[in-house]
C-alpha cells in the first residue's frame, strides 16, 4: 500500500478515535469543538483530495459522509451527543480541504 494511503488512512483513523473516545477536559471555547470539526475534515479532506486530484467530488463526498458516519456512532456513546451542526461543520471542513487542495494545485503551475 503507498504511503500516502496509509497517512490518509491514519487521518481518518486519527478522527475517529478522537470522535468516539471521552475527551478531556478542556476549556470552554465559543464555537470551538465546531472549529475543530472544520479543521480535522478539512485537514482529512485535503490530504485525500491531494492524493486523488481528479476525484475531487468523490473525495467531497466521501469525507461529509464520514463525517455524518463518525457523528452518528457518537449518538451511540454514553460521554459523546450527536449533533447535527457537528455534520455541517464536517461537510463544510472537507468542503473547505478540497477547495484548498484544488486552488493549490492550480496555483503551483503558476509558479513554476
Amino acid at each position: 500500500m503507498k504511503t500516502e494511503v496509509i497517512v490518509g488512512l491514519l487521518l481518518g483513523l486519527a478522527l475517529a478515535v478522537g470522535s468516539l473516545m471521552p475527551g478531556p477536559p478542556m476549556p470552554e471555547v465559543a464555537q470551538g469543538d465546531k472549529l475543530m470539526h472544520l479543521l480535522g475534515y478539512g485537514v482529512l479532506a485535503a490530504w485525500w483530495a491531494g492524493c486523488f486530484p481528479a476525484r475531487y467530488g468523490r473525495t467531497l463526498l466521501a469525507c461529509s459522509t464520514y463525517g455524518v458516519l463518525i457523528e452518528c456512532l457518537q449518538a451511540m456513546t454514553p460521554y459523546r451527543s450527536f449533533d447535527p451542526l457537528d455534520m455541517l461543520a464536517n461537510a463544510l471542513g472537507a468542503l473547505l480541504g478540497v477547495s484548498i487542495a484544488l486552488a493549490v494545485r492550480r496555483l503551483l503551475p503558476r509558479l513554476s
